[in-house]
């Protein structure tokens, strides 16, 4: 257990009132030691990756008054406590725009209980005494526990929802992120060479590697952008976008709408269920390198069941070597093409 959790979990008697909503550095073992201090109180868990959730679900599954949410944002009621463990190697932004959409939620003396494992911590004090009246600070060996109350009215809300736009064969695309999806604020090289690798240059000839009406699945979408580039690309194109990330999905499905895209659908989803089986003409994927492959194990076997007979796929990568001989093992036509210093793998499904 991440050190700022247990900090949480030694002071979880001290959480008071009939509504707490909290997060997680995994596991959710504070909201879990709330819930049992506390049989009374609601106590709602936020994650905002659902293979996170759906475990941590399994786990605490015995504890009526605990519920693990899968959203992008916390449950929009007023709540009497906010439980926050805050690992110190995570990202600044989304620790602001989480700590900033709890303190909203509270209601009149309401408290918050945010941690840290970093025992030098001077960021988060400094973050907690702008917001609150009182902060009461308790170092300890491998973190720091801060308990904030009388919440100072919130001015003004800072919006960390970011709108940006890139182009693509001419025509401007926009796009939308969140604190937590991949690349937020920008398009990343991967996405972009994954873009690229749907124009095919050979002898002069360009040949585009959509077709009209053709049926495509954004595999691990992010904020969408390699699915609207693709939706873009032919009349009557299908896409539909999945990914782990609540906020990702936000993300993709805001961007769509903006982008006027009416054939764009959304899947949160992390085991590689997709459906319709066997219906997609092309599979566009942005794998993480985390997990020793575990993760890619899954985008490929998703691949592979939402692949139409001769159905194509483009995988994007730093470590072709790993893709390219799975690929081999389970598809025909294996390449690999270098583009804007990653690597496009691609491949075809068998066929019957």
């Amino acid at each position: 257990m991440n050190p700022a959790e247990q900090l949480l979990v030694d002071a979880a008697g001290e959480v008071s009132g009939e509504r707490v909503i909290c997060t997680s550095t995994g596991g959710a073992h504070a909201a879990a030691a709330v819930a049992q201090a506390h049989p009374e109180a609601q106590v709602n868990c936020l994650f905002l990756d659902i293979f996170l959730a759906d475990s941590t679900r399994r786990r605490w599954s015995e504890l009526p008054n605990l519920q693990v949410d899968c959203e992008p944002d916390f449950v929009a009621d007023k709540v009497d406590a906010c439980v926050m463990p805050l690992a110190a190697g995570g990202q600044s932004e989304l620790a602001r725009d989480l700590l900033q959409s709890a303190i909203s939620r509270l209601a009149d003396g309401g408290r918050l209980f945010v941690s840290t494992d970093n025992p030098k911590d001077h960021w988060l004090h400094e973050q907690l005494k702008e917001r609150f009246g009182k902060v009461t600070n308790r170092p300890a060996k491998k973190g720091v526990l801060y308990i904030g109350s009388r919440p100072k009215p919130l001015k003004k809300l800072k919006s960390f929802e970011s709108w940006f736009a890139f182009r693509d064969q001419g025509r401007l695309i926009d796009a939308c992120s969140r604190p937590g999806v991949f690349s937020h604020r920008r398009l990343d090289l991967g996405a972009r060479a994954l873009i690229e690798s749907l124009t095919i240059e050979d002898d002069g000839k360009t040949t585009e590697v959509i077709q009209d009406s053709q049926r495509v699945l954004d595999l691990g979408c992010g904020a969408g952008t390699v699915g609207f580039a693709a939706a873009l690309r032919g009349r009557d194109v299908r896409v539909h976008a999945v990914d782990a990330n609540a906020r990702a999905i936000w993300c993709s499905a805001a961007g769509a709408e903006k982008n006027g895209l009416t054939g764009y659908t959304t899947q949160l989803e992390a085991e590689g269920r997709i459906e319709p089986a066997g219906r997609f003409d092309l599979v566009l994927a942005n794998p993480p390198y985390f997990s020793n492959f575990r993760i890619a194990e899954v985008f490929v076997q998703a691949a592979k069941t939402a692949l139409r007979p001769h159905g194509r796929m483009h995988f994007v990568t730093k470590q072709p070597e790993w893709f390219a001989d799975r690929f081999v093992e389970e598809f025909d036509h294996v390449s690999v093409r270098e583009i804007r210093g990653y690597f496009v793998v691609k491949a075809s499904q068998r066929g019957e």
